[in-house]
């Protein structure tokens, strides 16, 4: 056999690492330290991933199952073997004896298929079948040699293979948000105290939270498929999160888990008319997402097959300048939306990385602090001028569930509805998220009607202490809609 081309062997030399413990699974990717970048760059794998709209991981596996499904019978049994593919799981469903080819231990799958061998043959319609091999030649070149043909097939030929079906459905909009989960200790009271005084809270609960995670749980609520790539810590309060990531049906692939460390919180002090103050302790120095994770394979792969990335300033500045330019590396560019809260101490370092930003979204006062001397512009229209030099496409000023748009083609200010409140802690992810789903739906053209719906999706679900789990869905936001169109005909 000729020797094998370097893309080919550093494949084979992949599977050779992943075919210990239970095997090529979604949940084994997300945690090995094998390094699968060349399995997530195979041109198939990033085709797969994007017709299907699946993550970069349940694509390896499911290009790698099929392609080991086409191979010669004795090739496709040792590889479902090593790889525990379940290739025969249909086959091996009402027969338990078998079942030991999808054990998960390696050395239970290989007794199995020594043992088996030719049952498993006969399984595949062999009349002709090879010598069984024995455990310690699987473990040498027989197994080798076969994991060499799958990486062969999955660097050379699958693409017949894998042509989506004709009834295929369409990939969903793909959205990446970049920012904090956090655990929101929200006190709501009637006064805030002052200094050295003393007042009682009406109220006091911890919730999922973080403008992040608010902003990818109201993305998903809007139908779009929402990744959110953020760093927790690994105390019961950041099992909740993954918990309620897992229930609001957001992919945790993008992130980065803590052991040993306790989740970040965000206390919240809210008076009865939404007014809000933050202290947040973000665990700085233990808890962090780092520029490595843009290095990442599946990180790299979510951000090119977005249509979207919605950025905040949880993370450190470094990431943000990170994130902010690999979205706008991407051809085609995804649209990016840049949410300017919490405030940044080093709001410079993000002004040669704002050039990509499509829009620039938050209270006058959080936009003013992104400038160096935040008091100088007198008008709103000032503001927004400083801001559009510094690359910005659209600037979006926020606040008392209204909004002032400025680009270089537009202005236009939008009152809010008369609601009982001034403002609420998620109103401007509520907006964000909104505008973005817009957006995807018009291909890219703002309207002034997906600005309107923006501004109804900020009061769809009032509240002033479930932050997070107010955002609203399409038909929150679409039932105030048909309200507003029969009170304004």
């Amino acid at each position: 056999m000729a020797k094998p081309d370097a893309a080919v062997e550093g494949v084979r030399n992949v599977f050779l690492k992943l075919r210990t413990r239970s095997g090529l699974t979604v949940e084994r990717l997300s945690a090995t330290e094998v390094d699968v970048a060349l399995l997530a760059d195979l041109p198939v794998v990033r085709r797969y991933a994007r017709e299907h709209a699946v993550s970069t991981d349940q694509a390896i596996v499911d290009v790698v199952t099929r392609v080991a499904g086409d191979l010669e019978p004795t090739d496709r049994l040792i590889v479902d073997a090593v790889l525990a593919l379940r290739v025969l799981d249909d086959v091996l469903s009402d027969r338990p004896k078998l079942r030991g080819l999808y054990a998960d231990d390696l050395g239970e799958r290989r007794n199995a298929l020594a043992r088996h061998w030719e049952t498993y043959h006969r399984l595949l319609d062999v009349t002709e079948i090879p010598p069984a091999p024995t455990v310690r030649t699987l473990r040498g070149p027989v197994e080798a040699r076969a994991l060499l043909q799958l990486a062969e097939r999955c660097v050379h030929g699958p693409e017949a293979l894998l042509e989506p079906a004709a009834d295929a459905r369409e990939p969903s909009n793909s959205i990446v948000v970049v920012g904090g989960a956090v655990t929101d200790v929200v006190v709501v009271s009637d006064e805030l105290p002052e200094i050295g005084a003393a007042v009682q809270a009406s109220s006091f609960e911890e919730h999922p939270g973080g403008k992040g995670l608010n902003l990818a749980v109201a993305a998903r609520r809007f139908g779009l498929r929402a990744r959110l790539c953020a760093a927790i810590g690994g105390d019961e309060a950041a099992r909740e999160l993954t918990r309620y990531m897992q229930q609001e049906g957001l992919s945790t692939e993008l992130i980065r888990t803590t052991p040993g460390e306790a989740n970040p919180r965000a206390l919240m002090l809210v008076t009865q008319r939404g007014e809000t103050r933050y202290l947040g302790w973000m665990n700085t120095g233990k808890v962090s997402l780092s520029t490595t994770e843009f290095e990442q394979p599946r990180t790299k792969q979510a951000i090119a097959d977005a249509d979207a990335v919605m950025v905040t300033l949880e993370p450190p500045v470094e990431t943000v300048q990170w994130a902010l330019d690999a979205a706008a590396r991407q051809s085609p560019k995804p649209l990016v939306l840049l949410q300017a809260s919490p405030p940044t101490a080093t709001p410079q370092q993000l002004y040669r990385h704002l050039h990509g930003v499509d829009y620039l979204v938050g209270r006058e006062g959080e936009l003013r602090g992104l400038l160096s001397y935040p008091d100088r512009p007198g008008t709103v229209d000032a503001l927004a001028e400083e801001l559009l030099t510094l690359g910005v496409e659209t600037v979006c000023v926020v606040e008392n569930f209204g909004a002032k748009i400025r680009s270089r083609t537009r202005s236009r200010d939008i009152e809010g509805p008369n609601v009982p409140l001034e403002d609420t802690p998620g109103a401007r992810e509520a907006f964000s998220a909104a505008l973005t789903f817009q957006l995807l739906k018009d291909g890219r053209d703002l309207t002034w009607d997906a600005l309107e719906w923006a501004i109804r999706a900020m009061t769809a679900n009032l509240t002033i202490e479930e932050i997070t789990d107010s955002m609203p869905g399409t038909e929150d936001v679409d039932r105030l809609w048909r309200k507003s169109d029969v009170e304004n005909p």
